[in-house]
């Protein structure tokens, strides 16, 4: 009757065990999606500035005198 009991506990262990293992994956995974919302926001923003810079930079090629213009 002690080997049943032994066992019955050892069994119970293992299933509490697994039980953990699977909480902590369900946690880990919980937390992707908002790890990866922060890295997308983060590349949005620094495109946003690179495009911003590009736009600055556009403009003032555009009200700066070209070649062309001096020669017309």
């Amino acid at each position: 009757m002690d080997s049943k009991v032994y066992l019955y506990e050892k069994v119970r262990q293992a299933h509490y065990q697994d039980l953990l293992r699977e909480a902590e994956k369900r946690r880990l995974l919980a937390q992707l999606p908002r790890h990866r919302r922060s890295i997308s926001r983060y590349a949005a923003g620094k495109l946003g500035v690179l495009l911003l810079k590009l736009g600055t930079r556009l403009k003032q090629f555009e009200h700066s005198p070209s070649l062309q213009d001096d020669h017309v």
